[in-house]
C-alpha cells in the first residue's frame, strides 16, 4: 500500500488512467470467460460470426492489457527516476552533522539498493494489480454463477489466505533482516575498495577481514533471502493447490451435496483454472513489493530534509562587507560513543579579520578539524553565536555566510568541473595562471572547464583541489594540513610564495599545520588543546607559549 500511496502522490491523474485501464483490461479477462462459456461451449449461433466475436474480444484484450501493462512500467520508471533525484537533493540538503551520524555506507546502499528493490517492486506492481483486478472480477462472476458455492469458495479462500498471511509475514521479516544486512555489507565494499593497499600488504588481515566479516555477512545475507525465497515458495503452491482443491470442493458440493447442476460446477471450474495464473503471478510478486516497501521504509528512516525541487534559494556571500567575524562561546559535543566517550570542543572565542594569515597547530584528537567546521557553518554549535561585523548571524543567515569560505579538508572530494565566483565557469586564464603556479600545467589537461583527469598523485591531487578553492573566489580560504603530502620543495614554495601572493590579492587564510619552520609567515598562531583555543604570541614573535584564548 505504501508504494500505491507513494505513487499516488506523484502521479494522482496517470495512476487514475492506468487503474481504469487494469480494471477494463481484467473486465475484459472475465468478458473472455463468460463468452466462453455461453458461445464457444453452449454455441446458441452460427460458429463464423461467435469466432469473429470472440477473435475481436481477445483483441481488445491484447491492446487494453499491453497499453495497461505498458503504462503502469513507464509510470513506475518514472517515478524511480523522480525517487532518486529526489534522494540526492535531499542529501545535498542535509546538514554534514547528519551525513556523518548516517555515515556513507548506510547512504549509499539506499541509493543503489533501496531503489534497485524499487525498480524491481514497480515492475512487478503491473503483475499484481492485473491479477488482483481480474480475480475480483473472477469472483464476482462466480457469485452471479451460484451464490451458495460462492459463499463455499469464500470460506475456502478464506483459510487459503489466512494461512498465506502468516507466510508472508515470515517472508516479510526475512526481506527486512536481509536488507539490514546490506548495510555492513556496504561497509565491507568500502573496506575493501578504500583499504586495498593494506590488505594487500597483509594478506593476514585480508584473510581475517574476508572470512570474519565479509563472509559472515554475505553468509547471513543469503540465509535471510533463502528464507525469504522459503516461505514464499510454500505460500506459492499452497495458494496453487488450494485453489485446485477449490475445483474438488465445488464438484463434491455440486454431485454429493447436490447445490447447483453440473454445467454450472463445469463452469465454475474452468473460471477457477482461468483465475489461476492471475492468483500465482499475484502471490509470486509478493516478495518483490514486500523489498519494495522494506526500501520505502529504509529511505524514510534517513529522516533527511523535505525535498525542494530547486535552487531558488541560492545564497549570496557576504563577501562586500565583511570586515571581522567572531566565534563567541562557541560548543559542541559529539553524541556519545560505544565506549561512552563524548568528546568536546569549546567554549570557543576567536576572531578573524579580513587578509589575515592565521596558523592552527595542534595534536591529533585535538579538536582542529572540528573546530574549522564550526568556523565554516558546516557544524551547529550547541551553545554560543557567531557574529559578522559585530552582527550577531541567525539560523537562516547561515547559508550566506558559508558562501564566505573556500576549504581543502584533509578528506577532501575532487570535482571535475572548475566554478569561478558565484558559480560562474572559471576564467581560462586565471585556470592557466593557477596551474603553471602549482606546477600543475604539464600535468593535467583542461578543456571547457573540466578537469579531464585527475589520477594523480595525492600531493598533486591537493594543488588540484587549492586550485579549484582559489577559483571560487570566495574571500576567506581554510586549508587543512594542505602542505603535509607535498614535497619539501614545494612545502617551502607553498608557505614563502603562495600564502604571500593570496594575501596580497586579499584572501584571508587559515591553515592548519605542523610546519614550525614556517611559522612566521602566519600573522597569528593558535593551537587547539582538548577542545580548547591558545594564542601564540610574544612581542618577538611567535613562542611555544600558551594563553588562554579568550575574545582574540
Amino acid at each position: 500500500m505504501n508504494l500505491i500511496r507513494l505513487m499516488f502522490s506523484q502521479f494522482r491523474l496517470s495512476l487514475f488512467l492506468v487503474f481504469i485501464l487494469s480494471i477494463s483490461s481484467a473486465g475484459l479477462a472475465v468478458w473472455v470467460i463468460a463468452y466462453t462459456n455461453d458461445h464457444l461451449l453452449h454455441p446458441q449461433s452460427d460458429v463464423k460470426t461467435t469466432l469473429i466475436e470472440f477473435a475481436g474480444l481477445l483483441l481488445a484484450v491484447f491492446v487494453i492489457g499491453t497499453v495497461s501493462q505498458i503504462s503502469m512500467t513507464t509510470l513506475g520508471h518514472r517515478l524511480v527516476y523522480q525517487l532518486r533525484c529526489t534522494m540526492v537533493k535531499r542529501i545535498l540538503d542535509t546538514n554534514l552533522e547528519r551525513l556523518e551520524q548516517l555515515g556513507p555506507a548506510r547512504l549509499l546502499a539506499s541509493l543503489n539498493s533501496d531503489t534497485n528493490h524499487l525498480t524491481s517492486a514497480f515492475i512487478s506492481l503491473p503483475t499484481a494489480v492485473y491479477g488482483l483486478v481480474l480475480n475480483l472480477g473472477g469472483f464476482g462472476y462466480l457469485y452471479w454463477l451460484s451464490q451458495r458455492l460462492f459463499l463455499a469458495m469464500a470460506g475456502w479462500m478464506v483459510l487459503t489466505i489466512l494461512i498465506g498471511w502468516l507466510l508472508m509475514r515470515s517472508t516479510h521479516a526475512r526481506i527486512d533482516a536481509a536488507r539490514n544486512i546490506e548495510d555492513l555489507l556496504y561497509e565491507d565494499y568500502q573496506a575493501a575498495l578504500f583499504g586495498r593497499k593494506e590488505l594487500a600488504l597483509n594478506r593476514e588481515r585480508a584473510k581475517l577481514f574476508y572470512e570474519q566479516e565479509f563472509e559472515r555477512h554475505a553468509a547471513n545475507g543469503r540465509d535471510q533471502e533463502i528464507a525469504a525465497d522459503f516461505f514464499n515458495g510454500i505460500n506459492e503452491n499452497w495458494a496453487n493447490i488450494m485453489i485446485l482443491g477449490a475445483i474438488a470442493l465445488v464438484f463434491f458440493l455440486t454431485h454429493v451435496v447436490g447445490w447447483t447442476d453440473h454445467a454450472v460446477a463445469t463452469t465454475y471450474s474452468l473460471t477457477i483454472l482461468f483465475l489461476r495464473t492471475s492468483l500465482t503471478g499475484l502471490i509470486a510478486a509478493i516478495p518483490s513489493l514486500i523489498g519494495g516497501n522494506v526500501a520505502l521504509d529504509k529511505l524514510n528512516s534517513l529522516q533527511l530534509p523535505k525535498y525542494r525541487p530547486d535552487f531558488a534559494d541560492l545564497p549570496q556571500a557576504f563577501q562586500s562587507i565583511w570586515q571581522t567575524l567572531a566565534l563567541q562561546g562557541l560548543q559542541y559535543r559529539y553524541p556519545e560513543t560505544e565506549c561512552g566517550n563524548r568528546f568536546s570542543v569549546g567554549p570557543l572565542n576567536f576572531t578573524l579579520a579580513a587578509g589575515e594569515i592565521v596558523f592552527l597547530i595542534g595534536g591529533n584528537g585535538s579538536g582542529k578539524t572540528t573546530f574549522t567546521r564550526l568556523l565554516t557553518g558546516l557544524y551547529p554549535p550547541q551553545a554560543g553565536h557567531i557574529s559578522l561585523n559585530g552582527t550577531i548571524l541567525q539560523e537562516a543567515d547561515m547559508p550566506n555566510y558559508r558562501c564566505l569560505f573556500s576549504t581543502v579538508f584533509s578528506d577532501f572530494h575532487l570535482f571535475h568541473h572548475l566554478l569561478g565566483a558565484e558559480g560562474r565557469d572559471a576564467n581560462p586564464e586565471k585556470i592557466t595562471y593557477w596551474l603553471k603556479l602549482l606546477a600543475l600545467d604539464r600535468k593535467v589537461k583542461v578543456e571547457n572547464g573540466r578537469l579531464l583527469d585527475i589520477r594523480l598523485s595525492q600531493g598533486q591531487r591537493k594543488r588540484l583541489a587549492l586550485l579549484v578553492a582559489i577559483l571560487e573566489d570566495r574571500p576567506i580560504l581554510v586549508l587543512d594540513e594542505w602542505a603535509a603530502d607535498q614535497d619539501p620543495g614545494y612545502r617551502r614554495r607553498f608557505y614563502t610564495e603562495l600564502l604571500p601572493l593570496l594575501k596580497a590579492s586579499g584572501k584571508t587564510v587559515l591553515a592548519v599545520t605542523h610546519d614550525e619552520h614556517y611559522f612566521h609567515v602566519a600573522d597569528r598562531l593558535i593551537k587547539m588543546d582538548e577542545g580548547h583555543l591558545h594564542l601564540y604570541t610574544t612581542e618577538s614573535g611567535l613562542t611555544a607559549t600558551a594563553l588562554p584564548c579568550v575574545g582574540f
